[in-house]
C-alpha cells in the first residue's frame, strides 16, 4: 500500500516537481479504518486574528486538506451566503510548488497555482501541466478579512491528494452488451457519501474521450433520491422517474448490473435499483445477464519448440498453430477466442485451429494485435498516418491523430474498446489510450480523441494490458530495460528493472502480479517481491503469447 501511494504521488508530479510531505500548517492523527488508503488525517489550522488578506487566501486553500464535515475549517475563511454557497466537490487541482498570492487593490486577491493534474466534479483525472488562475473576493467582517467570493473546487498537493482520494472503477458497457468496460474515478477516502457519489457519477455517463465506444443504461436526468442503502453486501439504490422516462423500466436491469460491478471496491456484491414512489418497479443486478469483466487465464501462453502451451501444464485450444508459428519464425502472437495474429518480421499473419494461415499484411511496421472477435489492428510502414482493422479479408482505415506516427507498440484491451499506444519522442515515450469505435456490426471505423497518460523516460519498445485498467510499457533506457505500470486515469508505478535485457512483455489481468518479461535469451521473467526471477522449470522460449 505504501507502494501505491508513493507511486500516485509520482504520477501527479510528472509534469512538474513537488516536495512531499508538503509544508503547511497542518498536525497529523491516526484512524483505525484499516480499509483506508491512509491512516493520516489532516488538521488544518483556523483563520487566525489579524491575519492578512494573503495570509486568509493562503490559509483557505490550505485549508482543503482537512474534508471533515464538508470542509468546515475551510468555511472559516469564507464570510456567511459565500460559506454555504461554496461548492468544494466542483473539482480538485493537484498542484506542484506553492501558490503565489498577489493582491489587486483592496479587496482582489489572485492565487496562481501550477496545476500538474485535474480531477473534475465526477472523480475523472487528467493532466494537464500549465498554470491555473484563482481570483478571490475579500471583505472585512467586525475588523477581519474574509474571502467574499471563492472559485469552487479545491487545491492539494500531490502528498495531500495521494493521502485523501481513492481510486474507484465505474463500469460502462460495449455497444453490443457483453462487455464491461471499466474507467477509473477518484473520490475522497474518506466520505460519508462515496457510494452515493459515485452512483451520481455512473449517471452522468463515461467522460469524453471513452464515450464514443461505450453505452450506459443510466440517464444523465436522472437523480438519486437519498443515500444507497447497503445491508451486508446488498446495495439498494432509489432514483426518480427520470430514469424510466428517460431509458425505460427494461434499463433498470443493466444499470443494477454496471452499479453491482462499479460499487464492488465497496464490497458490494448485488445492488437492487428503484424507481421512486412505483412501488414494485425494480431490478436487481442478480437478475441481470453476467457482463463480462475482462478476467483471463492468469497463465502466459509460451512458444516452447514447436508447442504453445501455457506454463503450469494443462491443454490449449490452440496448441495446433504452435509448428507454425515455429516454422514461420513468429516474435509475436496474440490470440483471442476467434484465432490469434502472429507477426514476423513485417509480415502479420492470421492463425485459427484447423483452418489456413492468411496474411494480414506484408508490410507490418509493427507487432499486430487482435480482439476476441477476430478483428485486426496493424500499422502499415507505407501509411503510418493511420491503422489498418482487418478480418476474414474486410478492411477498414483508422486515421491516427497527428504525432502519433511515430508509434512503437499497439496493443487493444480485453473488451476492445481501447486501444494502448506508445509513441517515441527521443529520450522518451508518450502513452495514450483511445476508444475504438465500431458499428452496429462491430466492425471497428474510428479512434476516439486519445487520453495521455504519464511519459516514460526510455524509448518505448513494447505495451501490454497488465489488468482491465492498467498498461504496462517496455522502454529501453541507455543499455537498461524498464517496466512501468501506468493506470489508466489513475496511478503510475516505476516497477523494479530486470537484471537482463528484455525483448516482450505481457500481462493477465491483475496487474504486476500476473506480468511476464521475455528476455533477449528467451528466459521468461516474473516478477516476485522486487525481483524478476526466471519462471522455474522452464527453458528457452521462441515468444510469450498475449490472450485477449
Amino acid at each position: 500500500m505504501k507502494r501505491a501511494l508513493a507511486a500516485l504521488a509520482a504520477l501527479l508530479v510528472l509534469t512538474g516537481c513537488v516536495a512531499i510531505p508538503d509544508s503547511g500548517p497542518v498536525t497529523a492523527g491516526r484512524v483505525d479504518d484499516a480499509e483506508q488508503a491512509s491512516d493520516l488525517v489532516f488538521i488544518a489550522e483556523s483563520p487566525r486574528v489579524g491575519a492578512t488578506q494573503e495570509e486568509i487566501v493562503r490559509g483557505f486553500l490550505a485549508a482543503a486538506i482537512t474534508p471533515d464535515d464538508d470542509f468546515a475549517i475551510a468555511r472559516e475563511y469564507l464570510v456567511s451566503g459565500e460559506a454555504e454557497r461554496w461548492r468544494p466537490q466542483a473539482g480538485v487541482i493537484v498542484r506542484s510548488g506553492q501558490p503565489e498570492i498577489s493582491l489587486g487593490g483592496e479587496t482582489a486577491a489572485t492565487a496562481v497555482v501550477t496545476a500538474v493534474s485535474e480531477l473534475d466534479e465526477g472523480g475523472a483525472l487528467e493532466l494537464v501541466g500549465s498554470d491555473r488562475m484563482l481570483e478571490f473576493r475579500m471583505l472585512r467582517v467586525a475588523g477581519e478579512w474574509r474571502i467574499a467570493q471563492a472559485p469552487d473546487g479545491i487545491v492539494l498537493s500531490a502528498f495531500h491528494f495521494a493521502q485523501l482520494f481513492r481510486s474507484h472503477a465505474l463500469a460502462w458497457v460495449t455497444p453490443d452488451g457483453a462487455r464491461a468496460v471499466p474507467e477509473v474515478r477518484w473520490f475522497e477516502r474518506t466520505a460519508s457519501t462515496l457510494a452515493g457519489r459515485m452512483v451520481d457519477a455512473l449517471l452522468e455517463g463515461p467522460s469524453t474521450w471513452i464515450s464514443p465506444a461505450v453505452t450506459t443504461a443510466g440517464a444523465p436526468e436522472a437523480r438519486r433520491v437519498g443515500e444507497p442503502v447497503v445491508e451486508g453486501s446488498v446495495a439498494t439504490v432509489t432514483l426518480d422517474f427520470a430514469q424510466v422516462e428517460q431509458r425505460g423500466s427494461a434499463s433498470l436491469q443493466q444499470l443494477a448490473a454496471q452499479l453491482a460491478l462499479s460499487l464492488r471496491s465497496l464490497g458490494v456484491r448485488e445492488v437492487r435499483v428503484e424507481i421512486d414512489g412505483l412501488d414494485g418497479l425494480a431490478a436487481s443486478s442478480a437478475d441481470a445477464a453476467p457482463l463480462d469483466d475482462g478476467d483471463v487465464d492468469q497463465r502466459p501462453l509460451v512458444l516452447d519448440g514447436s508447442t504453445l502451451r501455457p506454463i503450469g501444464g494443462g491443454a490449449s485450444s490452440i496448441d495446433d498453430v504452435g509448428p507454425t508459428l515455429a516454422s514461420i519464425g513468429a516474435t509475436d502472437y496474440t490470440v483471442g477466442a476467434a484465432g490469434g495474429v502472429a507477426t514476423t518480421g513485417t509480415t502479420a499473419l492470421w492463425l485459427a485451429p484447423g483452418a489456413d494461415t492468411v496474411a494480414v499484411s506484408a508490410d507490418a511496421a509493427l507487432p499486430a494485435t487482435t480482439d476476441d472477435s477476430g478483428w485486426v489492428i496493424v500499422q502499415e510502414a507505407a501509411a503510418p498516418q493511420r491503422l489498418l482493422a482487418w478480418r476474414a479479408g474486410e478492411r477498414a482505415e483508422l486515421q491516427l491523430p497527428p504525432g502519433a506516427d511515430r508509434i512503437a507498440a499497439i496493443e487493444l484491451s480485453r473488451d476492445g474498446a481501447r486501444l494502448a499506444m506508445t509513441t517515441v519522442d527521443g529520450s522518451v515515450s508518450q502513452v495514450w489510450v483511445a476508444a475504438v469505435i465500431r458499428d452496429a456490426a462491430g466492425r471497428p471505423v474510428a479512434l476516439g480523441e486519445p487520453y495521455a497518460l504519464p511519459r516514460v523516460d526510455g524509448a518505448a519498445s513494447d505495451v501490454t494490458w497488465a489488468s482491465a485498467t492498467q498498461v504496462a510499457v517496455l522502454a529501453a533506457a541507455g543499455d537498461q530495460s524498464q517496466i512501468v505500470l501506468l493506470e489508466v486515469g489513475g496511478a503510475s508505478e516505476q516497477l523494479p528493472a530486470p537484471g537482463e535485457p528484455v525483448r516482450a512483455v505481457v500481462g493477465g489481468s491483475e496487474g504486476a502480479s500476473t506480468l511476464r518479461a521475455l528476455g533477449v535469451d528467451g528466459s521468461l521473467l516474473a516478477l516476485r517481491g522486487s525481483v524478476w526471477s526466471p519462471v522455474p522449470g522452464l527453458g528457452p522460449v521462441a515468444l510469450v503469447a498475449t490472450q485477449q
